[in-house]
């Protein structure tokens, strides 16, 4: 067989040919690109057995034969069990010496039979001669002698044809079959004639009464002989038979695999280069051998001047890999060689040897430059059988096996390198302990100086101690007392009254470790007493002049560190200072020198367990702190999927309702609102793991509804199974009509799989990312649902441009080249850095595109912007990465779509499918229709505003690709529990503490009135028309009105605009309303820990994200109902149901005692709609501080992160690539 013919993985594996078919009649052209079947030589007949008992006549002319054997005779069933070996080793065995050694093992055979014959009691070997007298004929002419059925005549009366009994096996002849077998000249079969044991072709029937034959085994289907049921020794000894049997045909089988390894080493290691490329200038590759052997090296021939693709690229590679490209070849990539022939007849002959696995089937490959070109059949991929290996169902059968092996290696893998990486990092960190004990033995020796200078033990002032210490000489590692006389010097004019008292703030080495400590008022300024090194002796000093009258004196503790040469402290009361007249205090700790060289070894020593204690501690605080986060968030998914489960139950549920690997599932499904309502039958066709598995199920037919409108059906879960897929239909198969979820089909989880799911590769291209490159919630999105579906195991990357004012961003602080290469007219350097856990390449051409200070603004944003789009296809191109999907945003990138399928889809970029999400319609309609039009599906940021837009032009034309997901928020970068913006962290269950606190520090920076107890509203938007300013303008005056503390955050990009807001903010100027006119992140956060209410009256709002990260923070918020506001937003009079659907999957928010509505809404965009929300939010805060208050922490519990929309997302990437 000629091996090298295109093959089209539509049409595989339907052609099965019987014994050793010539070479000639299955050869097929090698440059004719034609998908041809798969001629399968392993499955040579070996469906089942046409079976007959003769004895080494070939050919014999019995048309048609019945016999019966009883279950005494199951010794010689039991041989039969090893002729599918003899047979498949016939294939591969010369015929001289194959029918000679099956003659001798046929003689063997006729003893057996005799023997057998012998044992058979009277009656039953007369019944058996009456019925088969040609076979005792036939018997005698080999030599074998037996009694004839008139001998026995007197005890062997028998039906002419009788019946078979429940433990009797029939055999049966057809005569056509008889034919072939007496005419067939293949050597199967005429080895299997003289064997006696005669298997004819595919088509024979095997008829065993209560048994089954499969190609090497007998097995016994259900009930057993009279005589072998009550004896149980026959059945032991039965069962050795069979494994003796086995054990025959496994020799076999393995000596048969030997025999076609040695000859396929042999053909290999012999051929000739030069008498095998002969007659093949027109073919395109051959292997050597013909067919490859599992286990055996093979040598593929590619002759590249046949290849259209690479008829002139410099190199030829083979990327291969075996079973469906499941298992893999190694090295993967394969760099052929010219191969030692003529060039002479136009032929260009390349070649490369490889391995071929045990385990194979079937080999898959390419052939490319290794630069981008391939030539892969079209895109059907090469294909060629591998024989001698595993079957394809039995590779399958092990699919299961393979996944559970793979995961506890890999897990294994990732275990051991996790445990060398702990040990690296103690290490680096241990050595850092080091480094950092030395580096603060090298300060302390260099700058001994001038941390002594100016340094004293107490300090007078104009004669009068103004302060001192206790004792006088300060030692390191002891504590201390300093006494302070707050009748001298810069606070004197203060009186302490009641509570009031001075603090001590105090460091040490420059203000390192600050503490302080409220001091204690002493009555009376006694003489010290110092104790001596030794203390053995006492001696009374002194330590200060005699007290004045009207000295306050007050006295503070101090911790000495033990690394301490001198302390720094401060006096303050309130905004008082004594500061030494902005010097600082000094006290001398310790001798007055530099300390020895053993003093600072012993010291070294100290510091490195420092460090260590305190890394320990830190690491434990994080520690802690990420797994109550990630108990959050898993709390947060489990109730996402509960919510999603909920909210289908009407259609469809499982019963469990988490689905089990290895366990049944039952699925339950109502026809009512679906395409399917009315059908009389429904079948489910299904499969796992993405449809991707090799043993779907279906179509089942289900079990109609007795007690309500579900339909049912069972099936058991795969132990390698990690989702079920499924669709339902009124037909089978073919025509029907089919409930398939829209397109994206039925997928539920399944949990304790042995597999994984494989991860998808996404690319982001957009021009603007949070944090180094915000302007709206583009930015936002990019980076929250890359973080988002990268949690969920996928590997997310992004690609922006490099703009100049990344040079000032503190986040970009470990750039590193990655590529460069010229296109464009250019040369494009790129770099790269983790952002946000996010690997992120910046694409910096030559020309200046990106050498500005904004993201948008020039006259040229758009040329700018398509050459970004195209230089970012060229680095993936240049790289060789092929991502899954592309995902593009909004106008600015549109042209990804666009380029990708024109210029690089067919020319190396072969892989991604393509993404495309609209951010707001407002802008680059044009584009935006482009790319609608090139990507295989498309988002809006909310399911609202794509209703709303779903009949603009740019998007009607495609509606049938086009969904809303709602954006989420980035839970880490919106935690009040940890923002560093705030003056005190807090959640829901201390929110009223926190926004307070939070409202203080708001009112300190914008001048406001924070004590007064008003609802404060406030505004964080950028100033447009979309933004709706006549209504915030309107908002301002009304907030004052209801006794409220207005506050805006933003700026107005019109002039006009900020032009009407500056005057509006010096008509409202007072301690009642703050307008900050800027872009400022983390005044942001302050502003919506601080406030009650956050306002959004947007005329059309996409999504938004100002109301969500609003709730975070415990501000609730009041909007316009449309876009993505409406999806969030439910009125706490109106939406009580919608909420309790959306937030809970609650079909009855009274029954089920729900109440998730968390904001107050408007329709209208005049100002007596906001006024009717207005009145009703600020009446709940004076009216009712309790609910309000609870209203807050509500809307604080609320989970509007990206784990609903990042499922959504992936569950759109996934229905994208099957498109």
């Amino acid at each position: 067989m000629v091996v090298g013919a295109c093959h089209s993985r539509s049409t595989q594996a339907t052609m099965r040919t019987t014994g050793l078919a010539s070479v000639s009649a299955r050869r097929v052209a090698m440059f004719d690109r034609i998908p041809t079947r798969r001629v399968d030589s392993r499955a040579a007949g070996w469906r089942g057995y046409n079976c007959g008992v003769g004895f080494g006549r070939v050919g014999s002319s019995v048309a048609r034969r019945r016999f019966r054997l009883g279950c005494a005779d199951k010794k010689l069933l039991t041989e039969l069990k090893g002729n599918d070996a003899k047979l498949r080793a016939a294939l591969n065995e010369p015929e001289s010496e194959h029918v000679d050694r099956l003659s001798k093992e046929n003689a063997a055979l006729r003893e057996k039979f005799k023997e057998r014959l012998e044992q058979m009691s009277q009656q039953d070997r007369s019944k058996f001669l009456a019925e088969n007298k040609e076979l005792v004929q036939i018997g005698r002419e080999f030599g074998v002698e037996v009694p004839s059925s008139e001998t026995q005549a007197s005890s062997s009366k028998t039906e002419e044809k009788p019946e078979a009994s429940g433990n009797e096996v029939v055999f049966a002849f057809e005569p056509e079959q008889k034919e072939k077998e007496t005419t067939a000249p293949s050597v199967a079969h005429n080895a299997t004639a003289v064997q006696g044991l005669t298997t004819g072709s595919p088509s024979g029937r095997f008829h065993v009464g209560v048994y089954s034959f499969s190609t090497s085994t007998v097995e016994e289907a259900g009930g057993s002989g009279v005589d072998a049921g009550k004896d149980e020794v026959k059945q032991a000894e039965e069962r050795q038979r069979k494994q003796e049997a086995e054990a025959k045909a496994k020799q076999n089988d393995e000596e048969a695999k030997r025999r076609a390894v040695s000859a396929a080493k042999a053909e290999l290691d012999g051929h000739d280069p030069v008498k095998a490329v002969a007659e093949k200038s027109h073919w395109l590759y051959f292997m050597v051998p013909e067919t490859p052997v599992a286990g055996v090296n093979a040598m593929v021939y590619f002759n590249r001047s046949v290849s259209d693709v690479l008829r002139h690229r410099p190199h030829v590679q083979m990327h291969a890999g075996f079973n469906d490209w499941e298992l893999e070849c190694k090295p993967a990539m394969l760099n052929l060689a010219q191969a030692p022939v003529s060039r002479d007849d136009g032929s260009d002959w390349w070649r490369v040897e490889f391995d071929v696995p045990e385990e194979s089937y079937e080999m898959n490959f390419i052939f490319s430059d290794g630069e981008g070109c391939f030539d892969n059949n079209y895109g059907q991929d090469f294909l060629s059988e591998v024989v001698g290996g595993l079957t394809k169902e039995e590779w399958a059968s092990c699919s299961a096996t393979r996944e559970k092996e793979a995961l506890e290696a890999r897990l294994e893998a990732e275990k051991k390198a996790k445990a060398e990486a702990e040990i690296q990092r103690r290490e680096q960190l241990k050595q850092q302990d080091i480094d950092a004990a030395n580096w603060r033995i090298g300060e302390m020796k260099g700058e001994f100086e001038n941390w002594r200078k100016g340094a004293v033990k107490s300090l007078d002032y104009d004669g009068r101690v103004g302060w001192k210490t206790v004792p006088e000489n300060l030692v390191p590692g002891q504590p201390a007392k300093l006494l302070y006389n707050a009748k001298v010097g810069p606070l004197a004019w203060i009186t302490y009254e009641g509570d009031a008292a001075p603090t001590v703030k105090y460091g040490h080495n420059s203000w390192k470790s600050p503490k302080e400590c409220v001091m204690r008022r002493v009555p009376i300024a006694a003489p010290s007493y110092d104790t001596d090194a030794e203390g053995d002796a006492e001696r009374k000093k002194e330590s200060f002049p005699k007290p004045k009258d009207d000295d306050d004196w007050w006295e503070g503790d101090l911790n000495v560190p033990v690394d301490a040469l001198v302390l720094n402290f401060v006096i303050q009361f309130y905004d008082n200072f004594d500061n030494n007249n902005r010097m600082d205090h000094k006290i001398v700790v310790g001798p007055p020198k530099l300390p020895p060289d053993s003093w600072f070894t012993d010291m070294t020593e100290l510091f490195r367990l420092e460090e260590e204690t305190q890394r320990l501690e830190n690491e434990a605080k994080e520690a802690e702190r990420l797994a109550k986060r990630e108990k959050v968030r898993m709390a947060a998914r489990e109730k996402t999927m509960a919510v999603a489960r909920r909210q289908i139950k009407h259609v469809l549920f499982t019963d469990p309702p988490v689905i089990k690997a290895g366990e049944k599932v039952d699925i339950y499904y109502s026809s009512n609102n679906t395409c399917l309502n009315g059908k009389e039958q429904i079948y489910i066709n299904g499969g796992w793991n993405r449809w991707t598995h090799k043993k779907p199920f279906g179509p089942l037919k289900m079990t109609p509804p007795s007690d309500g409108d579900h339909w049912k059906a069972s099936v058991k879960v795969p132990i390698d199974a990690y989702k079920m897929d499924f669709v339902f239909s009124d037909v089978e198969g073919g025509d029907g009509v089919y409930d398939n979820r829209g397109g994206f089909d039925y997928h539920i989880p399944v949990e304790g799989g042995v597999a994984e799911e494989s991860s998808l590769h996404v690319v982001h291209v957009a021009v603007e990312m949070a944090p180094i490159a915000k302007v709206g919630g583009l930015g936002d999105v990019v980076t929250a649902l890359g973080r988002a579906v990268k949690e969920q195991g996928h590997l997310v990357e992004v690609i922006v441009p490099r703009y100049d004012f990344f040079l000032q961003s503190p986040v970009l602080n470990d750039v590193r080249y990655e590529t460069e290469f010229e296109w464009g007219g250019t040369r494009i350097y790129v770099t790269t850095q983790i952002v946000e856990d996010l690997r992120v390449f910046f694409i910096e051409p030559r020309n200046g595109f990106f050498n500005t200070q904004s993201v948008y603004g020039r006259y040229d944003d758009a040329m700018r912007f398509e050459f970004f789009c195209k230089a970012a296809m060229e680095f993936l191109l240049q790289s060789g990465r092929q991502p899954d999907i592309l995902h593009c945003h909004d106008w600015s990138t549109a042209d990804v779509a666009r380029v990708y399928w024109d210029d690089y889809h067919h020319f190396g970029l072969w892989k991604p499918k393509v993404v495309f999400t609209i951010h707001n319609l407002n802008y680059g309609q044009t584009k935006i229709g482009e790319a609608a039009r090139h990507s295989q599906k498309f988002t809006t940021v909310s399911p609202t505003y794509a209703m709303e837009v779903g009949g603009h032009p740019a998007v009607a034309p495609h509606r049938e690709k086009f969904m809303g997901i709602r954006n989420g928020i980035d839970m880490d970068l919106w935690d009040p529990e940890t923002d560093q913006f705030l003056p005190m962290g807090f959640t829901a269950s201390n929110v009223v503490e926190g926004k307070r606190a939070a409202r203080l520090a708001l009112a300190g920076r914008l001048g406001v009135d924070g004590a007064k107890d008003a609802p404060m509203v406030g505004v964080v938007s950028r100033l447009t028309g979309q933004k709706g300013v006549h209504l915030i303008k309107h908002a301002a005056w009304k907030t004052v009105d209801r006794g409220g503390i207005f506050i805006l955050l933003g700026s107005a990009p019109d002039p006009e605009i900020q032009g009407e807001f500056n005057t509006l903010a010096e008509q409202m100027h007072g301690q009642y309303t703050a307008f900050h006119f800027a872009y400022d992140e983390p005044l942001s956060h302050l502003v919506y820990a601080a406030c009650d209410f956050i306002l959004v009256p947007s005329i059309f709002e996409p999504c938004g994200l100002t109301q969500m990260i609003a709730m975070r923070y415990g501000a609730v918020p009041i909007v316009r109902s449309t876009g993505g506001l409406h999806d969030t937003v439910f009125d706490v009079e109106f939406d009580k149901p919608r909420a309790a659907w959306e937030m809970e999957g609650s079909s009855d928010w009274q029954r089920d005692g729900v109440d998730e509505t968390n904001g107050f809404a408007f329709q209208g965009t005049d100002t007596g709609g906001l006024d009717y929300a207005m009145n009703r939010a600020i009446d709940s805060f004076w009216n009712d501080r309790q609910w309000f208050h609870g209203l807050q922490k509500r809307v604080m519990l609320q989970d509007w992160s990206w784990n609903r929309p990042a499922l959504d997302y992936i569950e759109l990437y996934y229905a994208t690539l099957k498109t």
